[in-house]
């Protein structure tokens, strides 16, 4: 194997390496959405409210900025 070629496969190997990567962080952050809530789903003290895609906490966010709102 000479200089080029070794170069060439580390390259090939870097790219498919950050595929896999990035395709693994994307599949773990869809699955993330979909799981139910860890706790008894209290969104007033939950810290991952602002990025939680419950519907449940989606209802309570509406509802936080209509009382905020008014």
């Amino acid at each position: 194997m000479n200089r080029r070629q070794f170069i060439s496969s580390i390259g090939r190997g870097t790219i498919l390496t950050g595929l896999a990567a990035l395709s693994g962080v994307l599949i773990y952050r869809k699955s993330k959405i979909t799981e139910p809530c860890n706790f008894d789903f209290i969104c007033q003290d939950c810290r991952e409210l602002k990025s939680c895609k419950q519907p449940e906490a989606i209802i309570f966010k509406r509802g936080k900025e209509k009382r905020n709102s008014v």
